[in-house]
């Protein structure tokens, strides 16, 4: 089973992701994404706050990005 990291874009920084987590296939680990992602902005926006998070680098092991998730897109 293919393992895939999330690296998210937090104003400016990117905060990158050590253990990764397996998934049957990319489209699979996009959906995960785009779903993390909605939750982390509707939290931030449930407390008053502007979402940090703006987007998501989905990569293989070796650091290539095989997908890139945006808030504008997510949900």
């Amino acid at each position: 089973m293919p393992h895939f990291y999330f690296h998210l874009a937090t104003n400016g920084v990117v905060e990158r992701d050590a253990e990764g987590i397996a998934f049957d296939t990319l489209e699979a680990a996009k959906l995960d994404a785009e779903s993390s992602l909605f939750e982390m902005a509707s939290e931030a926006l449930a407390r008053g706050k502007k979402p940090d998070v703006r987007s998501i680098d989905i990569t293989d092991s070796a650091g290539t990005i095989l997908a890139k998730v945006v808030l504008d897109q997510a949900g």
